[in-house]
């Protein structure tokens, strides 16, 4: 399948950008409630999505790039879904991330800023672009839930709107990605209510 994809030069994540918000953006690239539901459907719609967060060659083959990266971003969404709704254990949820990174080389990338020293794993330079995109995606959404645990990741309630999201809020009960969510979904609500 990598013969697949043109490489014209590596992909990165910008420097600006936190893999975790990536690996989220890049779940939710399907949205059945924006104007254009799919953000892979469509080579342009790919180039500036990816070109939002990533360093990219702009002579990639598009049109592959977005399909590839489609058929990930549904599997990871699929296990995902599965996953938030409880169908999925933890100790599978994991398995799963850790054979998906398994596929790609890392580098151990050491950073000092004179007061700390940390060492940060990055995929390796050679990687072609829509491995590293999915590398980089894997890893950030491994280390989301790492960080916020299990129960923090959610799965908007408000129909037809199907974006996952990370609750950051305190009490951990946060039920929709957005306040345009919560809001049609209240109204909604409000109208059932009160009709005749």
């Amino acid at each position: 399948m990598d013969q697949d994809i043109a490489l014209h030069g590596p992909a990165r994540l910008r420097a600006d950008r936190e893999p975790a918000a990536f690996a989220m953006a890049f779940v939710n690239s399907y949205d059945p409630v924006r104007a254009v539901p799919d953000l892979f459907a469509n080579p342009e719609y790919c180039r500036v999505f990816l070109s939002e967060w990533c360093e990219l060659d702009w002579d990639l083959d598009w049109g592959r790039l977005a399909r590839r990266l489609q058929l990930y971003r549904d599997d990871l969404r699929a296990m995902l879904s599965r996953f938030v709704a409880g169908d999925v254990a933890m100790a599978d949820f994991t398995a799963y991330l850790d054979h998906k990174l398994d596929h790609w080389a890392w580098i151990a990338h050491p950073v000092e800023d004179g007061k700390t020293f940390r060492v940060l794993f990055v995929p390796s330079p050679h990687l072609k672009p829509a491995q590293h995109i999915e590398a980089v995606v894997t890893r950030g959404l491994a280390d989301l839930v790492a960080a916020l645990g299990p129960k923090r990741l959610h799965r908007c309630e408000a129909p037809p709107c199907q974006e996952f999201f990370a609750d950051h809020s305190k009490p951990g009960r946060q039920r929709f990605c957005s306040k345009r969510c919560a809001t049609r979904f209240n109204v909604a609500l409000f109208r059932k209510r009160h009709a005749i």
